[in-house]
């Protein structure tokens, strides 16, 4: 527990240090010294995530500016009282390409990851929204090296500005959407590439604060009947002033295999004029429902970013994940990495990876993500 204990502190300090001295800021790290507004106010969905809108597309070009006829938010698809009938559409595209080479004591390795292929987009009609997006898929059984599948489908009603009721297949609005879904807080709690559940959500977008909240039936897909979680999960965040927030989730999970609680308390923070930090710590517990067995898991992520041109985005990371009652099962990883946002529609992101597993040796990884969006 000392290494979980040590990062614990190190979020305390990345997010609490620097609150006398963060410029005013409210975005996902990387856009953090930008002040683009919220997760919100660049992507469809109100929990962030997924295709962007048509203002966070622009405003991912460099020379963007207070010029533009877009507003943050989804001003193109609101609500216009004025034209309660008009339909407005947006569509979008996104690929990611990744030449991958790892190695460790064992072995190494070489290949072409075509991580995501993915269309999709929204269609608004007064106070209705239908967002959803079709994405290649390998799924084992179906006999077709792919399939078309839909990642999240969902219809959004808003009530009012900053207040939207959402049913369909959502990511579950648990602790931050961190840039890479591989790290321990996305995929060992269940949040990873494809793992969407079918439910309805309330998402409030306030000054000063923000509430996501749902309940869920489970996958209803590819899981195993058995597996499929039926879900409450509630996340709060607390803007403090200066850009800095802070955010708590709770999740409670039953299924007929097994039953689950996590929690997560996480934050981000500028560093100065030109850093950021972004941190996590989260905990669940799994208890099967026909045998005495359970497990408990506690991990950790820690980013601190530094805008060496507005366009380009150096940082460091780590993650850390135990299992604390399976004979100190760990994995830890540090990477150094950038984000560069070449043009308005192409980002390349290298990375280097070192990364830690029990028993199994230190593994080194380097990749390049190829990010197109449109």
């Amino acid at each position: 527990m000392s290494r979980s204990l040590f990062v614990a502190f190190a979020f305390v300090v990345a997010i609490c240090a620097p609150l006398s001295w963060a410029r005013q800021a409210q975005a996902y790290p990387q856009f953090v010294l930008r002040g683009l507004g919220d997760c919100g106010s660049c992507h469809h969905s109100p929990y962030g995530g997924g295709l962007p809108n048509r203002w966070g597309r622009e405003s991912l070009d460099v020379t963007f500016g207070a010029d533009s006829d877009v507003g943050p938010g989804n001003d193109d698809l609101a609500y216009d009282p004025a034209h309660p009938t008009d339909i407005k559409v947006d569509l979008g595209v996104d690929l990611r390409l990744v030449p991958i080479y790892g190695k460790d004591s064992y072995t190494s390795w070489s290949t072409v990851i075509p991580m995501l292929t993915e269309v999709g987009g929204a269609v608004a009609v007064g106070r209705l929204t239908f967002y959803g997006t079709v994405t290649a898929k390998k799924i084992e059984g179906s006999g077709l090296p792919v399939v078309a599948f839909s990642r999240e489908h969902w219809l959004k009603y808003e009530l009012s500005a900053g207040t939207d009721i959402r049913a369909g297949r959502l990511v579950q609005p648990f602790g931050t959407r961190q840039p890479d879904h591989t790290q321990y807080l996305r995929e060992d709690f269940g949040f990873d590439k494809f793992n969407q559940s079918y439910g309805v959500e309330l998402d409030l977008r306030r000054e000063g604060w923000s509430l996501f909240g749902g309940v869920f039936a489970g996958d209803l897909t590819h899981v195993p009947s058995e597996r499929q979680e039926r879900s409450v999960v509630l996340t709060p965040v607390l803007e403090l002033g200066g850009g800095a927030a802070v955010g708590l989730s709770a999740l409670g999970a039953l299924s007929t295999a097994r039953d689950r609680i996590a929690g997560s308390l996480f934050g981000r923070a500028p560093l100065g004029d030109r850093a950021y930090a972004l941190a996590e710590i989260a905990a669940q517990h799994l208890s099967a429902n026909d045998t005495d067995d359970t497990l408990s898991t506690i991990g950790e992520y820690l980013r601190l970013g530094w805008f060496v041109r507005p366009e380009m985005d150096l940082f460091l990371e780590g993650g850390h994940r135990a299992f604390l009652d399976a004979d100190g099962l760990t994995k830890a990883r540090l990477g150094l990495g950038m984000n560069w946002q070449v043009l308005r529609w192409f980002e390349l992101a290298p990375q280097l990876l070192a990364e830690q597993r029990s028993n199994l040796g230190t593994r080194l990884v380097a990749f390049a993500q190829l990010h197109v969006v449109y």
